[in-house]
């Protein structure tokens, strides 16, 4: 059987089983639906710091969503969606929940199970038919030298893995950093994978309103909970007009795992250390533009070292120059603030990076894209690191 069956097969068992048994009779056709994409690269090695959590990466060759929805009952559906990437021969269940609307048919709502991120504005148009470039802005997918499974002692210890992100490691080369492997590196909020939890949402024109509680965190979310604490996070947004769209958004809980219970300070737990954010986002259209914008400022509490702070800001533009050709660009920028090292002074406890993406994109229909883009990013270690590359990409919906 091959893999990119499997998920579909799975998602249709799962529909099954939650359905209750005395209502099986008024389950409606359960619908499926799928996106492939398929990149090639000018040069291989320059795309990594677009790396997500597990290895996948938007500009690996071949990446697959399979999605179900199916009526359960009337005002009650079951989404699930999978994913496969070529990059890492990974298929992996993406989300999976149930949601409860309105019986009167306002625009209300309350979602339980595997859940999206229902905080920040880009999650929206995340997928390769609504993304006009390839890529995600950093905010959403940078890893930082900050881990969940390890503390740093001294500041020495995590500035000393600046730029490594993904690979970062407080217990090795000499580092006086606490604890174990099998976690994962932070990031500033995480679109590619759902946290478990419950969320309301909804609409009262021309409010918009989310509001939820979750087992991990906006940069590391997870599906079974790793500490004792919970995230309660949430967005209020304004759509006084169709030509704009503004909301600002907020979450705090704690991040670190429950293993490092004995490696924080005696007399206090993991639970007391938050990842705390708070962003905005801002939305705006006229004639063939559209524009898009946010910022987002997040604070890491750390045991040993302090306030971990970071700002990151990104501005996107698409234009539509005639009937099914766009041009589009976004500008990314995020930087750390300083903590003290042993040898004096003060130093960034990562190290700031900015990326750029430009592109060109064809749409000749709803169910397909091609894409021609080129990336560059620079991170600002010594020397500093550039990587640049020119991808392709074609996205076809079926």
């Amino acid at each position: 059987m091959s893999m990119v069956r499997i998920p579909v097969i799975a998602a249709a068992v799962m529909v099954a089983f939650l359905a209750p048994a005395a209502e099986c009779g008024t389950i409606g056709p359960v619908n499926f639906s799928g996106e492939l994409d398929l990149v090639g690269l000018s040069r291989r090695g320059e795309e990594n710091v677009n790396v997500l959590n597990y290895g996948e990466n938007p500009f690996h060759t071949t990446r697959v969503r399979l999605f179900a929805d199916a009526p359960v009952q009337e005002h009650v559906h079951v989404f699930t969606e999978f994913t496969y990437d070529d990059g890492i021969s990974l298929t992996r269940l993406f989300g999976g929940f149930v949601r409860f609307s309105d019986p009167k048919g306002r625009d209300l709502h309350l979602e339980a199970g595997k859940i999206p991120l229902h905080i920040g504005a880009f999650p929206n148009r995340s997928y390769a038919p609504k993304n006009a470039l390839i890529g995600a802005p950093l905010l959403y997918q940078y890893h930082t030298d900050l881990r969940d499974d390890q503390v740093p002692t001294r500041g020495d210890d995590i500035v000393a893995n600046r730029g490594r992100g993904y690979y970062t490691s407080y217990l090795t080369g000499g580092l006086t950093g606490l604890g174990y492997t099998g976690g994962r590196t932070m990031t500033l909020l995480y679109e590619n994978c759902w946290d478990f939890g419950v969320a309301a949402l909804g609409t009262v024109a021309p409010l918009e309103f989310s509001a939820g509680v979750t087992n991990g965190v906006v940069g590391d979310p997870v599906m079974s909970d790793n500490n004792d604490g919970k995230q309660v996070l949430g967005r209020l947004g304004f759509v006084p007009a169709p030509w704009v769209r503004a909301g600002a958004w907020g979450s705090r809980g704690p991040y670190l795992g429950a293993g490092l219970n004995d490696d924080v300070p005696a007399g206090h737990s993991v639970d007391e250390y938050n990842q705390q954010v708070l962003g905005g986002d801002l939305e705006l259209s006229y004639a063939h533009g559209l524009l898009y914008s946010e910022y987002a400022y997040c604070r890491y509490q750390s045991p040993y070292v302090g306030n971990l702070d970071s700002h990151a800001w990104y501005v996107e533009g698409k234009y539509t120059v005639i009937p099914g050709w766009y041009v589009a660009a976004r500008f990314d920028r995020m930087t750390f603030t300083d903590v003290p090292v042993t040898t004096g002074g003060v130093a960034g406890w990562d190290a700031n990076v900015w990326k750029r993406e430009i592109g060109v994109g064809f749409k000749p229909s709803t169910r397909l894209i091609a894409k021609l883009v080129h990336q560059q990013s620079q991170i600002a270690l010594s020397p500093r690191v550039v990587h640049a590359f020119m991808a392709a990409q074609l996205a076809v919906t079926f």
